[in-house]
């Protein structure tokens, strides 16, 4: 049978059904490939199962905007009476954590001081009012207003305090008001009953006159209690800008809160997905290859291929930072020597988990993948979006352990609250020791890599 004849025969209807079955059988094929190719990459895989379970977790323990606690320092020199005072209300109980009673600190500046260093997220002014006036006059309140969420927390709970003072008060004068009421009855029963005595008396003694006897004797008067005043309604200030001043950001904008973490994340994009791609595509191109047989030590060529995504950081991390005071207003009132050495810290280990992605990596998709998985966490778990209290104990701890979180830390501190490296101690602690750990080890890495001729 020649070609012309098998065309033909094969456009009769019999033919059709092998081509179908040919197609599905193709297709299985293909199907069945791709399912090994995905399998295969173990990356891939990681993104397609372990990611939906982390954003579960994340936003299920995670995404919380409410606090429930707020930490608080009482200072003056009636602070002892004050915090029992406070302690005796219910709303205190529950809602605040009295963390340092301290009556040789007093004023506004020491407020400030205890607000920089974070020691609590409320200080509370004692003013010395005797202790029978409400509470919003014995007490002045100083809120952390770089910190939104708290502090929106806290004016509710200074709020609801005050509020449950003046229903204390009411009730106490209700129940003397009763008191009073119940004895003015008791006084008007005997005032009555000592009238109606009074007119027998009087037959009584008409009659003795009349027949020459001697009349008897009066009747005792009843024993009135002397009804006291009704007590005076002293009631507190239920506005919270009399009684609550908030500081480092008054109006509570969120912009201000916002933009310090902003500065972080954009280093870490930078430094983290930039930085770890940039190098994968030497690697794919063959140019770190040729790199390694080059006379030239791997430090330099790890210095060489870091130093321009370090200055870029940099530029942006300037950009932003002008760009935030120009449109927004955002204050920089800290030491700017804190705030370089917070970012070059942070840039040191952004800039090692980009290295150590592309030394983990063989295609540019690979490193995509895992600059995603390391880079979604700190911006869902280091305080910028949710604040770190509302969150889970085990959902806090990963964010604690997030670098991003303690730059958010450095930043807002320095720009907001103007604290001094005193009170930026810890979180510039932690950042120097995650960038010689994590940098220190990618350097390895890298080197190990550019030693074996770029081997993966």
């Amino acid at each position: 049978m020649n070609s012309a004849d098998a065309d033909h025969a094969c456009s009769h209807l019999d033919c059709k059904p092998t081509q179908d079955r040919g197609r599905e059988t193709a297709l299985k094929a293909l199907i069945i490939k791709e399912f090994q190719e995905l399998l295969k990459d173990r990356r891939t895989l990681a993104m397609l199962v372990v990611m939906p379970v982390l954003l579960l977790i994340i936003f299920g323990y995670a995404a919380n905007f409410s606090v429930s606690k707020v930490s608080v320092s009482v200072i003056g020199a009636h602070s002892e009476t004050l915090a029992a005072s406070i302690r005796g209300f219910k709303v205190a109980r529950e809602d605040m954590d009295i963390v340092a009673v301290d009556a040789s600190k007093s004023g506004r500046a020491a407020a400030e001081n205890i607000l920089k260093s974070q020691s609590s997220d409320v200080v509370i002014q004692s003013m010395g009012a005797a202790s029978g006036t409400p509470l919003s006059e014995r007490m002045k309140v100083y809120v952390d207003g770089s910190q939104l969420f708290t502090a929106q927390a806290a004016k509710k709970t200074i709020l609801q305090l005050v509020a449950q003072d003046a229903q204390t008060r009411i009730a106490t004068v209700t129940s003397k008001v009763t008191m009073l009421s119940e004895q003015s009855q008791n006084n008007a029963r005997e005032f009555k009953d000592y009238v109606s005595r009074l007119q027998e008396w009087r037959v009584a003694v008409s009659k003795a006159v009349e027949s020459g006897t001697v009349p008897p004797a009066a009747p005792t008067p009843p024993q009135i209690s002397q009804s006291a005043s009704i007590p005076k309604i002293s009631m507190p200030s239920f506005s919270d800008d009399s009684t609550v001043t908030v500081l480092f950001n008054p109006e509570l904008d969120t912009s201000w809160v916002m933009v310090p973490g902003l500065i972080g994340l954009i280093l870490t994009l930078i430094g983290t997905v930039i930085t770890s791609i940039g190098l994968v595509r030497e690697r794919e191109t063959g140019t770190l290859e040729q790199l390694a047989v080059m006379p030239i030590r791997s430090g330099s060529i790890i210095m060489g291929k870091i130093v321009p995504y370090f200055v870029l950081a940099i530029i942006d991390m300037l950009i932003v930072t002008f760009l935030a005071r120009w449109l927004f207003g955002v204050p920089f009132v800290g030491d700017v020597g804190t705030f370089v050495l917070a970012v070059l810290l942070f840039l040191f280990v952004v800039l090692g988990l980009g290295v150590l992605i592309s030394t983990l990596s063989q295609t540019s998709g690979q490193a995509i993948q895992m600059a995603l998985m390391i880079t979604m966490p700190q911006i869902l778990l280091s305080g910028i979006i949710f604040p770190l209290k509302s969150m889970a104990a085990a959902i806090r701890w990963i964010g604690y352990a997030l670098p991003l979180t303690w730059f958010n830390k450095v930043s807002q501190g320095v720009m907001l609250r103007g604290a001094s490296l005193q009170d930026l101690w810890l979180p510039l602690t932690v950042l120097a020791l995650e960038a010689v750990v994590i940098f220190g080890f990618a350097t390895l890495r890298m080197r190990y890599v550019l030693t074996h001729g770029g081997a993966r």
